[in-house]
């Protein structure tokens, strides 16, 4: 890793690149480089093309990058100071802030045409990295319980009234589960099948924090974080996790999914999964309310987001702010996720929360209460992928029963505290060697 500050470093000593002062193109306007990592289609952004018609002072150049390349792509772009002038990317910021890899934005958050509070709270504390500002949120997934009103019927349930506690889920869940000679063949909830950790949404209500005040010393073995997992393990009811999981051997995607198909009867789901079942299952018969809590703690989700940056370098900087403070308009983002095949959730508070985006399906209201009492997944920042991986190692343990909630948690929070140490160290060498590229 020194090798590449050591890189940068030497760039900017012997290459000195004079450039004017905007990208100006013979049609009199700065042309500025848009890159956003692109799925399977690589259409123009919508904000893009309205962006381009809205004025006549700057131009966007769109251009796609796969996922599996980005992150190469832009380094790169960056060590040979040619770098775009705007990206859109959904990986943790400090992990591109800590790299020096991205302009500090805080002498633009004085543009008295940008207000933050335009955000969720959550999601702009993750623009963040060591008190400072280096992008913009725009667009996210918000998570919300998903149940069956057939199965609920079926299982003499009122499907007007899902869970509202851990505990009804467990009694809900005993209820709708069937097997046949011995074997499962509808459950009513699975902890460990979905994107969202169910132990982790139960450690946020119940409290945990994962971490000391400073940041520095990794707490997995905080007694709340111990009894989510015990509260995971109880959501079973008895049937074992390899039993479990050989019945979601029969899960598959689009129409075989386990929820969709009909062969478990609650999830957590993220509001994209409304496309999913008007596509494989138009006529599945479902409802969508608050994540369930325990006794006297609030519903709580997690979400992360997607976001724009200036990576370091970038020629026009001034411009492509104007064209991030677009982007992230109220009116901007309503039209543009309306626009959208896949139903992204917007950033902005007052996009979500307005009429026109609630009535375009009966949940978003419920989505848009959810991000309100959401907590970021990014725990730290500087080792966000080792975090999960041992958080995930620890919890296949668990559930395995191959060590006791403790002893898991306890040898994940070593690993992930010497990673800890290591990165901070390395950060501290960077912050010597390398000055952030502040916004002017």
């Amino acid at each position: 890793m020194k090798n590449i500050v050591t890189g940068i470093l030497i760039i900017s000593a012997i290459v000195i690149v004079f450039r004017t002062q905007d990208d100006v193109k013979h049609d009199n306007k700065t042309h500025i480089n848009y890159w956003f990592v692109a799925g399977k289609k690589d259409d123009i952004p919508y904000s893009a093309l309205q962006f381009n018609k809205s004025q006549d002072s700057i131009y966007v150049e769109c251009t796609p990058i796969p996922w599996n390349e980005h992150e190469k792509k832009l380094l790169t772009s960056i060590l040979s100071e040619s770098p775009p002038d705007v990206v859109m990317l959904v990986s943790t910021v400090p992990k591109w802030a800590a790299r020096r890899a991205l302009v500090n934005l805080d002498a633009a958050l004085v543009d008295p045409d940008f207000d933050s509070t335009q955000f969720y709270e959550t999601l702009w504390e993750e623009m963040h990295y060591d008190g400072s500002v280096y992008a913009v949120p725009c667009y996210t997934a918000s998570y919300a319980f998903f149940y069956n009103k057939d199965i609920f019927k079926e299982a003499g349930l009122d499907p007007e009234k899902p869970p509202k506690t851990w505990e009804e889920l467990k009694e809900y869940s005993k209820k709708i589960t069937l097997k046949n000679k011995g074997k499962l063949s509808r459950i009513g909830y699975i902890p460990n099948y979905g994107n969202l950790e169910t132990s982790f949404v139960m450690a946020l209500e119940l409290g945990a924090e994962f971490k000391n005040s400073a940041g520095k010393k990794v707490n997995l073995t905080d007694t709340k974080v111990i009894k989510a997992f015990n509260e995971e393990l109880e959501l079973f009811n008895g049937n074992s996790v390899e039993e479990v999981n050989a019945f979601m051997g029969s899960f598959g995607y689009g129409s075989q999914h386990g929820f969709i198909s009909g062969k478990i009867g609650m999830m957590i789901l993220d509001n994209t999964f409304i496309d999913q079942i008007k596509l494989y299952n138009p006529e599945l018969n479902y409802g969508v309310a608050e994540i369930p809590a325990f006794e006297g703690t609030g519903t709580k989700s997690s979400t992360g987001s997607w976001w724009y940056a200036i990576p370091r370098g970038a020629k026009n900087k001034k411009a492509a702010w104007e064209f991030i403070k677009y982007c992230v308009r109220n009116d901007v983002q309503l039209e543009e996720s309306l626009s959208m095949e896949q139903s992204l959730f917007p950033a902005n508070v007052k996009t979500a929360s307005s009429q026109e985006f609630l009535k375009e399906h009966f949940a978003m209201g419920i989505f848009d209460k959810q991000m309100q009492n959401t907590k970021s997944k990014v725990i730290f920042p500087l080792i966000h992928d080792v975090f999960w991986r041992e958080f995930s190692m620890a919890r296949e343990r668990i559930l395995y029963k191959k060590q006791t909630p403790y002893d898991a948690l306890k040898q994940a929070e070593k690993t992930i505290q010497s990673n800890l140490d290591r990165a901070i160290e390395y950060d501290n060498y960077v912050q010597s060697k390398l000055p952030f590229e502040n916004f002017k």
